[in-house]
């Protein structure tokens, strides 16, 4: 398993493998301001449309005004109160103008039009892995390289999804602006997961069951082999059709949870699909036979209710949650037919006739031909009812993909008021445009929102990974926080630390009697290396600041740690973030581990983590304080910035010493400042010293009277003069 591959399991837990949803979230609300970007403002109910328009050759239409559009909302005309105009594509600088005699050339001008700040694309690219092929997987993955390394403009952001038989549907990058590591895991993705073998159930089982209702006279000669399907395999294929069924509807169930928690996403979402399509005759049924003939036991099929009110239940949330579909058809990549692979396919069925006695039919028996069991009907009906595009055949991608960058390479975004209700109805959305001959992509509708509490699990999983992932997340400004990550010495439970300050403010904000606690460790790639999970009550300690600690035992190298405190009743939440580096093994005589600076502020409220696979009330919890074992009615965890004027600051560094008898450690500290690099020696006191075997922890006080307001970085040193040995350690600090 490849590195990319194996970091994506640990996501399941943050639910990446997708379960339905019912409740809808808040739309988008923003604040307008001319010739300035748009912005999204929950205090402000100001509602935006991302609206694109393509010409009859499917180029995008960039010269339009806010006159030319036509906006209405369940059926009223409303007034478009706000209006910009956005071209991604840069046009080629004119050349420069010859300068007259006597005269200096022109000064130079940016192009009107060109790209500044304007709102960005959000691309979703989707493998579908159950209704596809080897081959057409692979194409697709060579379209999706392509596609962000050739396509891809400054600012769009992408997200990468796939959809299995075993493992559901996974999110494998959220949208990001951080193209290589979505081409990372491009890369990565396996074929393992490939099932493809729904549509060539439904073809098999339509030409066994042409050759049962296709008259003898047709079939063969008499007393001749019919070709009928033995009775022994009718039930076989009834069972594997229906079969082909239940992976249909846990298809069509998934995305459509998918599409409720991409309301979230504010503005248009592009989704290409890469897929076969679901087989057309497992939703909406096929006429079969010839319907002058009423010895045909099956002369019409209606198809299957529950599935076409599934899949257009599908249709109308993808639509209304602003997602445009461009699905890919992998099927043409499926096989290289031969010469020969049409007459064994009409030759095999014992009936090529088109013409006969009652006049001239579709010969039903060609399957071949037939795309009526295939998904390509299902693909076009995808792009169709959500405003994107089908394209046949995926060998063509790099043409298909230049069209879909014409097609998207300019949009508007039209704004008006709406009322604030929190009554989850739905609103019809239509934008038309004055100028004919014209094709408008656009939002559908929208619903109003509704509480957090109302929300299903899925829209909570993908609040919860935005906080996780995104540094400026979308769906609301976090409460303030502050957090230190310690590389500690290790334990049976943790050789990384993460200590948090939650102030009082946030504390009540999140008072709730129900507030989950999560903990997440990515490496330098990004990817997941450990999460941790508690639920507490912290409405108990209302009015107070809190401290909570976690851990993770983790391999050496970078890490970017993360804190999500979420009220489960409101949605409130506080993300607090730090990095750290975890050294390799020890190997030196001596090793200073991290600094955890210390205030005199006794009494505060603390709560622990517990180690991975250990449940609340079945064991004990993390004990950080093994660690650095301070006195917590005299100290507290200085994480916060220090008030300016601060005179003096406490810490605690454990050190480990190996292969040193009656060894002899001095300590230094100095000050390196961020912004000028300047340093400064800092008086330092040694207090009390606690052994633990080969660690022992010293506590200490440093002197700041000198130092300004601002960053810095604290640097320790600690030497053993008779080896020789030096280690060093260093931690934060800021003055404000």
């Amino acid at each position: 398993m490849t590195k990319r591959a194996a970091a994506k399991i640990p996501l399941a837990v943050l639910g990446f493998c997708l379960v339905s949803a019912s409740s809808p979230p808040p739309p988008q609300e923003v604040v307008i301001r001319p010739q300035k970007p748009l912005r999204h403002d929950v205090a402000v109910v100001l509602k935006l449309v991302q609206v694109y328009v393509s010409d009859k050759k499917n180029k995008a239409v960039d010269d339009l005004g806010r006159e030319d559009f036509v906006l209405t909302v369940d059926g009223q005309p409303v007034e478009v109160t706000a209006f910009e105009r956005h071209k991604l594509s840069v046009p080629p600088a004119p050349p420069a103008p010859k300068a007259e005699a006597g005269k200096p050339p022109a000064a130079d001008r940016p192009a009107a039009g060109s790209p500044g700040g304007a709102m960005s694309r959000n691309f979703f690219l989707f493998f579908d892995f159950a209704f596809n092929n080897q081959r057409g997987t692979r194409k697709s993955k060579d379209a999706a390289l392509h596609f962000l390394v050739t396509e891809v403009k400054p600012g769009d952001k992408v997200g990468l999804a796939s959809y299995s038989l075993t493992r559901g549907l996974s999110i494998h990058e959220f949208l990001t602006a951080d193209i290589p590591k979505v081409r990372e895991a491009v890369e990565t993705l396996g074929l393992k997961g490939i099932a493809g073998r729904a549509e060539d159930i439904e073809q098999e089982y339509w030409r066994l069951q042409t050759e049962v209702e296709t008259p003898l006279e047709l079939r063969g000669s008499e007393g001749g082999d019919t070709g009928a399907i033995p009775a022994s395999k009718t039930p076989f294929f009834n069972w594997r059709r229906q079969e082909s069924k239940s992976q249909a509807q846990n298809f069509l169930l998934k995305l459509t949870a998918f599409a409720r928690a991409l309301r979230y996403v504010p503005g248009q979402k592009l989704l290409l699909l890469f897929s076969t399509g679901i087989a057309n005759s497992l939703i909406y049924g096929i006429q079969e036979g010839n319907p002058t003939n009423v010895n045909s036991p099956r002369g019409f099929d209606a198809g299957d209710h529950i599935l076409r009110t599934q899949n257009e239940a599908m249709l109308k949330e993808l639509a209304t949650a602003n997602c445009s579909m461009f699905a890919f058809d992998t099927r043409a990549a499926a096989v290289v037919p031969t010469l020969f692979d049409y007459d064994e396919a009409t030759f095999e069925a014992r009936y090529r006739n088109l013409f006969t006695e009652q006049g001239v039919h579709q010969n039903t028996n060609l399957v071949f031909k037939d795309e009526r069991v295939t998904g390509q009907y299902s693909l076009e009906r995808f792009s169709s009812i959500t405003g994107g595009k089908y394209y046949g055949n995926i060998d063509e991608y790099k043409r298909n993909l230049d069209q879909l960058e014409e097609m998207t390479g300019a949009f508007y975004v039209l704004g008006y008021p709406v009322s604030e209700t929190w009554d989850g109805a739905y609103h019809e959305v239509k934008v038309e445009v004055k100028r004919p001959g014209l094709t408008v992509r656009a939002q559908k509708g929208f619903f109003n929102p509704r509480p957090f509490a109302e929300m299903a699990g899925l829209e909570r999983q993908l609040h919860l990974l935005d906080l996780a992932l995104s540094d400026r997340p979308l769906f609301q400004a976090p409460l303030p926080a502050a957090m230190t990550a310690l590389a500690c010495p290790p334990t049976r439970d943790a050789n990384l630390l993460m200590v948090a300050k939650i102030p009082a403010e946030t504390v009540d904000a999140l008072g709730g009697e129900k507030v989950e606690l999560v903990s997440f460790v990515f490496d330098e790639n990004d990817n997941l290396a450990d999460m941790r999970r508690s639920v507490d009550a912290l409405s108990r300690f209302r009015e107070r600041p809190l401290y909570f600690a976690s851990g993770a035992f983790v391999k050496a190298g970078s890490y970017k740690c993360r804190l999500v405190l979420r009220d489960l009743t409101t949605g409130n939440a506080a993300v607090a973030s730090a990095r750290v580096f975890v050294p390799p093994p020890q190997t030196a005589n001596i090793r200073l581990h991290s600094v955890l600076l210390l205030s005199p502020e006794g009494g505060q409220v603390f709560l622990e983590g517990r180690p991975a696979g250990v449940k609340a009330g079945e064991g004990p919890a993390l004990a950080w304080m093994k660690t650095y074992p301070f006195d917590v009615k005299r100290y507290s965890p200085a994480i916060a910035p220090l008030p300016w004027g601060t005179f003096r600051v406490y810490g605690a560094v454990p050190c480990t010493i190996m292969g040193i008898d009656g060894a002899q450690i001095s300590l230094r500290a100095a000050l390196v400042n961020t912004a000028t690099a300047s340093r400064i020696a800092l008086p330092i006191t040694l207090h009390d010293r606690i052994d633990q075997g080969e660690t022992f922890v010293q506590f200490f006080e440093l002197s700041l009277s000198g130092a300004a307001a601002g960053s810095y970085v604290l640097y320790l040193y600690a030497e053993e003069k008779s080896a020789g040995s030096l280690s060093y350690a260093t931690a934060p600090l800021t003055l404000r």
